[in-house]
């Protein structure tokens, strides 16, 4: 591929894989430079940390650590300025590889400590993960044995909990390969043989590569000659196969290394001397040093005196070229270097601003939500009552303050997820009437209350099943048409659905509401969407409200790939076209869903309800009670008394809180699942606060099933009996 555009030039920089042969790959190399100069033309400053990240590689590479150092730094700045996490890390742990291989233990050892801070702060195990590996790798070096040991087995906690499995079978070769060195090789058997089987499963040439080596080491310290030399070898043949040159020159030292030791010492400086032309042909010189070093040694055992010192003599040089001193001090007059430190403490200032801000929306989340779910829960139970009306009417108006109460607290948590960047949309199947008919069913008591006409207009034929976010859609058309309610008392409020196909696949479905309100004045329809804006402080007095709807609607939409238009004349009313764009399901068929649950798969059974939140518990429970009473109930307050309980009277439901004291209800259910005697336990976990769980997750961890507090009773009732 040509790189003459800016568009492929992304997509190249992007998508660029670590390769070890790039040193001598000319064109890969002229891909680099041009992608660079088209960069800088466009300024695309943006594309920067994947350029410098790359280039970084390459110098360090040839040797030319100077320019690996620019190059970080410019990866670095431009991470922080475009919130690039992963390449920020990537480029920080570049630079931690530099000060290594320069020897500067202490700077070496402060870019670990910023690589740790920083992947703890974005909450990514793989970095996590990486950043106590390079540590380790810091202490191994220092001969610190049981920090070197503590820091890889934090880095094997971690990327197990990435669940990627490739960077779990390099972690715990290379943590082998550290006990290995440390001289265990016994304890090294375990991390070996995990890593290998993992590799060889999926057949991940890298890691097997490494297992080899480390194979090779251990059967070295077993005295077995023939194993340790068909490692290496074995070794040496997949990194060719990858063209991983500078792994292969390792292997083929540690080889000759090998060849040393079991006394082949013509074999180990024929291996040498063919390593040397090897490296020079192929321009990876930083692994020259490493090489001269055991030749002079093995030729001065040879007593081949004058030789030896031939090559030591290079090996100075070398040391010299490469090893200067002057790079610190280039390194500190780079310009850049002042740049990065503003940079840094902005960053810095921002993120703990962002971590208050998020630590202040989760604990708000729990502390309004759960409250809120021992309102709506009470009210429901009242309702189930035989009530006079005036006492019907005090309930229904306290429960329209809890979802008036909850719609708020929803609304400000929303605003922090798109300014975030962590509002995901979740795709599925839906029919275009069941989501327009659920509208209405929402909406009629709003209307029939304020005594408003309402109708929806289908300009379509029959049902259209559509591919989107249904729950999403749902809440753009709720906050709308509410709001045309809301500021409307006279007339009434028409939704207009039609259609426009742009191809077989994809149809623009347009929402047009119109209401007969109060309109919003010409001067304010620039501003309507943004956050907390409203068309004047009359209205916020009048009406209330946030001032978030509309500028989350917004958002959502526009995340959708749609668009908002409004049109609106003071005291005549306002027209608000939403177009969404979906895919079309013609072939797709959707499950007939009902909220009618057998009356008797609940009958007799026994449900242990877990939660710290004595009104939750108790709500609950008499809506249990009032489903089935037949039911048996047990509770706890937090987790311990969960665990206590299981000894006396095994439940056939646990319904859990996952944010309780003491021991929590993700702890529980994972103490729980160990035990294969409780595996026919139904477990339904439930949440008040902002959770980073997905419902993928949490299955995997081993529940059932999973609400989010406040939750409605027939959801509460269907999870449990389904």
């Amino acid at each position: 591929m040509t790189i003459d555009t800016i568009e492929k030039a992304e997509d190249f920089v992007k998508n660029l894989k670590r390769s070890d042969n790039w040193v001598s790959n000319e064109e890969l190399l002229t891909k680099l430079a041009t992608t660079y100069e088209l960069i800088l033309q466009h300024q695309r400053d943006d594309l920067l940390p994947y350029l410098g990240v790359n280039f970084s590689l390459y110098y360090i590479d040839i040797g030319d650590y100077n320019k690996a150092w620019e190059f970080t730094e410019i990866a670095k700045l431009n991470s922080i300025k475009y919130n690039n996490n992963d390449r920020l890390l990537d480029s920080i742990s570049l630079q931690y590889r530099i000060q290594r291989f320069l020897g500067n233990l202490e700077k070496a050892q402060e870019i670990v400590n910023e690589q740790i801070d920083i992947a703890y702060r974005v909450n990514d195990a793989h970095q996590i993960a990486s950043a106590y590996q390079n540590q380790g790798a810091l202490l191994h070096r220092q001969r610190l044995k049981s920090d070197s040991i503590d820091s890889f087995e934090k880095s094997i906690e971690y990327i197990i909990k990435s669940k990627k499995s490739y960077y779990v079978a390099i972690f715990t070769i290379s943590y082998a390969g550290i006990l290995l060195d440390f001289n265990e090789p016994e304890k090294s058997k375990k991390p070996l043989s995990i890593g290998f089987k993992i590799a060889k499963d999926n057949n991940y040439l890298l890691p097997l590569a490494l297992a080899y080596s480390n194979f090779g080491l251990l059967y070295e310290f077993q005295n077995n000659e023939k194993k340790c030399i068909n490692s290496y070898k074995k070794c040496i043949t997949l990194f060719r196969q990858q063209n991983n040159t500078s792994d292969e020159i390792t292997a083929k030292i540690m080889l000759a290394d090998s060849y040393v030791n079991f006394n082949r010492l013509e074999d180990a400086e024929k291996l040498l001397k063919e390593t040397i032309e090897f490296s020079e042909k192929n321009k990876i010189k930083y692994n020259l040093i490493g090489i001269f070093e055991a030749l002079s040694n093995l030729l001065e055992k040879q007593e081949k005196h004058k030789e030896s010192l031939a090559y030591y003599k290079k090996l100075i040089q070398i040391k010299e070229e490469y090893l200067s001193n002057e790079t610190d001090k280039r390194i500190r007059n780079l310009e850049i270097t002042k740049r990065i430190d503003i940079l840094k403490l902005e960053k810095k200032s921002a993120e703990k601003m962002s971590a208050i801000k998020h630590d202040f929306l989760a604990n708000m989340s729990h502390e309004i939500r759960t409250p809120i779910n021992s309102i709506l829960g009470i009210c429901y139970l009242l309702q189930q009552q035989s009530l006079n009306e005036i006492q019907g009417n005090y309930v229904n108006r306290l429960k329209r303050s809890g979802e008036n109460l909850l719609g708020i607290i929803n609304d400000i948590l929303d605003i922090s997820k798109i300014e975030s960047g962590k509002m995901d949309l979740v795709y599925e199947v839906f029919s275009l009437n069941v989501l327009l008919n659920d509208l209405q069913n929402a909406l009629e008591p709003k209307v029939i209350e304020k005594e408003l006409k309402f109708s929806i207009f289908k300009k379509y034929n029959n049902d259209i099943l559509l591919s989107g976010d249904t729950i999403r859609t749902y809440q753009v058309l709720l906050n709308l048409v509410s709001n045309a309610i809301k500021f409307t008392n006279t007339g009434g409020v028409k939704i207009t659905v039609s259609i426009e196909h742009e191809n077989d696949n994809l149809m623009n479905v347009i929402f047009h509401i119109q209401d007969t309100g109060i309109g919003i004045a010409k001067s304010k329809l620039n501003t309507i969407f943004e956050r907390y804006e409203q068309a004047d402080a009359t209205i916020k007095n009048n009406f209330g409200g946030t001032g978030l709807g509309l500028s989350i609607s917004k958002k959502i939409v526009e995340l959708m790939n749609g668009n908002i238009q409004i049109k609106s004349k003071l005291n005549k009313g306002s027209q608000f076209i939403v177009t969404i764009p979906f895919k079309t399901e013609k072939h797709h068929t959707i499950e007939n869903q009902t909220n009618n649950v057998d009356s008797n798969l609940l009958k007799n059974k026994t449900i242990l309800i877990a939660d710290d939140n004595e009104e939750n518990r108790l709500v609950a429970k008499e809506i249990l009670l009032s489903y089935d009473n037949t039911i048996k109930i047990m509770e706890a307050n937090d987790g311990n008394e969960v665990i206590s309980l299981l000894f006396k009277n095994i439940p056939d439901i646990l319904f859990i809180d996952l944010d309780m004291p003491n021991l929590n209800g993700i702890e529980t259910t994972q103490q729980i699942r160990k035990n294969k005697k409780y595996d026919f336990i139904k477990i339904i976990g439930n949440t008040a606060s902002l959770s980073t769980f997905t419902n993928e997750e949490l299955k995997e961890i081993g529940f059932d099933a999973f609400l989010r507090k406040p939750y409605k009773v027939e959801d509460f009732i269907n999870n449990l009996s389904v």
